[in-house]
């Protein structure tokens, strides 16, 4: 058969924002149309809906199993104490999503597992003993059928991609990796590391070398693949089409207040266009209105916003769908990504509490402002939106000053006017270099590049 000799890349995607980053952005079909036959290994493998778009004879879905790792939950302490840095000790004290860490926890985290970076040759040593301990052998039935020319683990960071590594290692197949997004690489070592990793810029870059032990030369900057959909203009609606939606004025401002996720409390993140609203009322603000978009990752984000969905200037987005499939419960839809390109894109300032959006809306050209106060002076540190910017890749983010960070009611104020009365923006050219390479629309062409240029070096 003509497939025996055809080469074949797996590729695994185990989440919704990895379709959208891998399907939607045409990483996928441009490996086709090259030839390459794809085997995505996804734990969705038998649902074809999610994937009839892109179907393809030479696209194949197999499963990614679910990871059984022998002592998982002291593993993943170890690795987390073999990168100690800021963003390990903010996760062991305060919460940045979902539940509170255990306090009895963090006296002996920090005492006995965080001095574990310090030593010589650990990072090397407690991997060996993962693939010792763990050598998740479940796809090596795969390697075996389809003889892959390389193996490329979408998110790098996963016990449950990393079997892929693991298998790739065995049958002696070369292996690219990619963080899942730009936050990753600080917050645990990667159990199994691949031979080169994919990153989205020269931030990343560094914090593999540093974190990670990736070698310069083993890395590979192209971009962030879903930031190339802001490139597509044809995907835009006229002003009022986007408007009518919301039944909106397109001749007002439109504030574009994001999420941030499971990090703040339910009743907390609706003070801030609750206090927008208020400027409204007292005419210190004029001829503007907010569009809220709840967390697509987090389930029951838009209840956090129910109090204030109702007032006159405010319509909460609830055009994201959460699929329950899915281990994110992303949206995996193609109109999910074109929607959130509209909003940021017919936005006049994207509002957020250190979120990733900051860099959609940078990637988009939509000002940003980013909450750092809280509304009532007396909430604890540990419930504070002022904790959100004490990891390491926010505060870097921060110091390169491409975005208003408000510490009070009074200094938001003086950023709306300021980007709405004055019409001011910041120099977000640095941030650009940094945090996103070129975005210039082609990072997927460079990731295909990197792809086929590591088959071609290790033939």
């Amino acid at each position: 058969m003509a497939w025996i000799s055809m080469q074949t890349i797996f590729i695994t995607i185990s989440r919704g924002s990895l379709i959208r980053n891998f399907f939607h952005t045409g990483i996928v079909t441009k490996l086709l149309d090259k030839g390459y036959r794809v085997v995505v290994l996804t734990p969705n493998y038998e649902d074809q809906n999610l994937f009839a778009k892109y179907a393809h004879p030479n696209l194949v879905l197999k499963p990614l199993h679910p990871h059984r790792i022998r002592c998982e939950r002291f593993m993943v302490e170890v690795l987390k104490g073999a990168v100690f840095n800021r963003t390990v000790h903010f996760l062991w004290r305060y919460r940045l999503a979902g539940t509170d860490p255990r306090r009895m926890l963090y006296i002996p985290r920090l005492f006995l597992i965080a001095p574990l970076r310090l030593v010589p040759g650990f990072k090397r040593f407690i991997q060996w003993v993962d693939r010792m301990f763990n050598p998740q052998t479940e796809h090596d039935y795969l390697f075996e059928q389809y003889k892959p020319q390389l193996a490329f683990v979408t998110a790098v960071n996963s016990y449950m991609d990393s079997s892929v590594t693991k298998g790739a290692r065995r049958f002696s197949v070369p292996t690219v990796g990619m963080p899942k997004s730009w936050d990753n690489l600080s917050k645990i070592l990667f159990n199994a590391p691949t031979d080169y990793l994919i990153v989205w810029s020269k931030f990343m870059r560094r914090q593999a070398m540093r974190y990670q032990g990736y070698s310069s030369e083993r890395i590979i900057i192209t971009g962030a693949p879903q930031f190339d959909i802001y490139r597509i203009r044809e995907y835009l609606l006229s002003r009022e089409e986007f408007c009518r939606q919301f039944n909106f004025d397109a001749g007002k401002k439109i504030i574009l207040h994001g999420s941030c996720g499971g990090g703040v409390g339910i009743n907390m993140e609706a003070d801030y266009p609750e206090m927008v609203q208020e400027w409204i009322d007292s005419g210190e603000l004029t001829d503007v209105q907010v569009l809220i978009r709840p967390h697509v990752g987090y389930k029951d984000e838009a209840e956090k916003f129910e109090r204030v969905s109702r007032l006159s200037n405010i319509a909460l987005d609830r055009s994201d769908k959460q699929d329950s499939r899915l281990l994110d419960r992303w949206d995996p839809s193609f109109n999910h990504i074109k929607h959130l390109y509209n909003s940021l894109y017919h936005a006049d300032v994207c509002v957020n509490l250190g979120s990733t959006l900051t860099l959609d809306s940078i990637a988009c050209g939509t000002p940003v402002i980013n909450i750092a106060f809280d509304k009532d002076d007396n909430v604890a540190y540990r419930d504070s939106v002022k904790r959100l910017y004490n990891t390491d890749y926010i505060m870097e983010l921060m110091k390169l000053g491409g975005t208003w960070m408000v510490k009070s009611r009074q200094e938001f104020l003086t950023a709306l006017k300021a980007v709405f009365k004055y019409g001011k923006k910041k120099d977000t050219s640095t941030i650009v270099d940094q945090f996103m390479c070129c975005n210039d629309g082609k990072a997927a062409e460079r990731i295909v590049n990197t792809l086929i240029s590591v088959m071609a070096e290790d033939k």
